[in-house]
């Protein structure tokens, strides 16, 4: 059960993560400074999700260290794992994030403010895990590119809520050609920053002989590297053929655009489900 509920809160946190990060670095990139009051709540209410999620994944962390239920654990044992693991300082810093980026999200809501604060509570991410789980150059090593990868997969998902939402609201046609446009350089950055971290972080975790006995982390990963790919192949097919469509006003080319950047969006969510589990697995 508690293995249930640590993949579930793993997962949630992640999301929510993600966007609390990724949305504000999108805006930065795209030249908004400033946050709208729909999007000054949603962040809130991002960062409030994900202090809950956290909190949830930190118990049923213990829980499962300690081999005993939520139901089960009490105070002296949720503390003392706390106390000697690295879970403590990840909520501690990560709620602070989290609670700083709720309360300037509703009274400075600049984005070159709020962004690093959601910059910082993703990062936690990297310190539990594979990553946090290095010792020396190398496990520093390893946590840098994990942040990286982390925050360029950030700007690639709020991004791709935005694009969806966009879709949905059936405004101009033109202006959201020049939305999508805007993002192609910033686009083919990420996906650099991906493959590359992501070649990184395998080799990290592998060891310098890259080999991995087959397990199930090892069909994860190769789960994860298709559905990247699938999203290369979607984000391809919409920059050079979907977006010149709507551009030049074919009939159905938006609701087929909007189609594919929904797609786009389950396959990044698919990833990062496919992360929550790996990320607690041996790959040996």
């Amino acid at each position: 059960m508690a293995d249930g509920i640590l993949i579930a809160s793993r997962l949630a946190a992640f999301v929510l993560l993600l966007l609390a990060a990724g949305l504000p670095i999108y805006q930065l990139t795209d030249g908004r400074r400033i946050a709208g009051k729909q999007q000054r709540w949603l962040m809130a209410m991002l960062a409030l999700g994900a202090f809950a999620a956290s909190c949830l994944w930190a118990l049923a962390s213990v829980a499962v260290m300690a081999a005993t239920s939520l139901t089960d654990l009490d105070a002296a044992t949720v503390t003392a794992v706390l106390g000697a693991t690295p879970l403590g300082d990840v909520l501690i810093i990560r709620s602070a994030a989290l609670a700083a980026l709720v309360l300037l999200a509703l009274a400075v809501p600049r984005h070159a403010v709020l962004a690093p604060l959601g910059a910082l509570a993703l990062a936690t991410c990297a310190w539990t895990g594979h990553a946090g789980a290095g010792e020396g150059t190398l496990g520093a090593l390893h946590e840098v590119s994990d942040v990286i990868h982390l925050l360029a997969a950030a700007t690639w998902v709020g991004a791709l809520a935005c694009f969806v939402r966009d879709g949905a609201s059936r405004g101009n046609d033109a202006e959201w050609v020049t939305v999508l446009s805007r993002f192609a350089r910033t686009g083919t950055l990420i996906v650099v920053l991906l493959a590359v971290t992501g070649i990184a972080n395998g080799y990290l975790i592998t060891g310098p002989s890259g080999l991995v006995p087959a397990s199930t982390w090892s069909l994860l990963i190769a789960a994860k590297i298709l559905l990247f790919i699938a999203m290369l192949g979607l984000a391809a097919h919409n920059r050079w053929h979907l977006v010149p469509a709507l551009d030049t006003g074919q009939p159905g080319a938006r609701a087929r655009l909007s189609r594919s950047l929904v797609v786009e969006t389950a396959c990044a969510l698919g990833v990062v489900a496919l992360v929550a589990i790996a990320g607690m697995l041996n790959p040996s």
